[in-house]
């Protein structure tokens, strides 16, 4: 009977937090990806950037007029999916693509942003066909499926993996590897700012989307968080992101497409 209860105790622990109970509880847990400027970076123990600005949009409309308050928790690729499961985070709000491998894991938002892949090489390789690569050190961050897939797909052999964005770069800059490819909004920032490396192929692969995660099958939490996401595209949430943030950022490298989905929004 013992061991029953704490079974029990256990299964309810990995239970994701209803709407209701983030409501009462007055904080909700959102991972973030750190170190990816413009969509979150931590300066001075503050975190800043579009997705903290949409993290804070959303945590507004579900606290309303009571007092709450956001936890960011950052996030390696790999954590994302099992903090969700264990109910760690309620959202994950982290560059996260919207695959039919995480959807049977995990529930997902509306997507926000799109992205193709990209590779980061150094200037000086002077990169300008993707086959050119085919023999070269190539690395991506964690995972990375959809992306390591890719290149699979076509043959290139010479792969491996780092535990961060800031890792990879590291390798790309200090000639320990030779392309970093991971989603072009990743590989640009580290293009702009740092003028030795360049994105010579930055729309490779099908178009994906980035969405918010949800623990499975909590359906009130997610539902609010997509009426949320429409709302915002039509209150010109995106739009203004774009113009004051993302395009003095990427410094035109970045296409607008990306970054404004109202034709997605415009449809519900």
């Amino acid at each position: 009977m013992k061991l029953l209860f704490i079974a029990a105790l256990f299964c309810a622990a990995l239970f994701a937090d209803s709407l209701d109970q983030i409501r009462q509880n007055g904080v909700i847990r959102i991972g973030v990806r750190d170190a990816h400027p413009p969509l979150c970076e931590s300066n001075g123990g503050k975190f800043e950037g579009f997705e903290i600005d949409l993290a804070n949009a959303i945590a507004k409309e579900i606290f309303g007029k009571k007092e709450g308050k956001i936890e960011f928790i950052p996030l390696s690729v790999n954590d994302r999916i099992p903090f969700l499961e264990a109910n760690k985070l309620d959202l994950v709000i982290g560059l996260f693509s919207i695959t039919n491998e995480r959807k049977r894991k995990i529930d997902f938002s509306l997507p926000y942003l799109s992205v193709n892949l990209g590779v980061l090489t150094r200037k000086a390789d002077a990169f300008t066909d993707i086959a050119q690569l085919h023999d070269k050190k190539i690395v991506f961050e964690g995972d990375a499926t959809v992306a390591e897939r890719f290149f699979k797909n076509k043959g290139f052999k010479n792969l491996g993996h780092c535990a961060s964005a800031k890792e990879c770069y590291e390798m790309i800059r200090n000639g320990d590897a030779d392309g970093y490819i991971n989603d072009n909004l990743i590989v640009l920032a580290y293009s702009v700012i740092d003028d030795t490396l360049e994105v010579p192929f930055k729309n490779l692969g099908p178009s994906d989307f980035i969405g918010i995660g949800v623990q499975k099958d909590n359906k009130e939490l997610l539902d609010f968080v997509n009426a949320e996401l429409i709302k915002l595209s039509k209150e010109g949430f995106f739009k203004k992101a774009y113009e004051q943030s993302f395009d003095p950022f990427y410094r035109g490298t970045a296409d607008k497409k990306y970054f404004l989905l109202d034709g997605i929004y415009n449809m519900l």
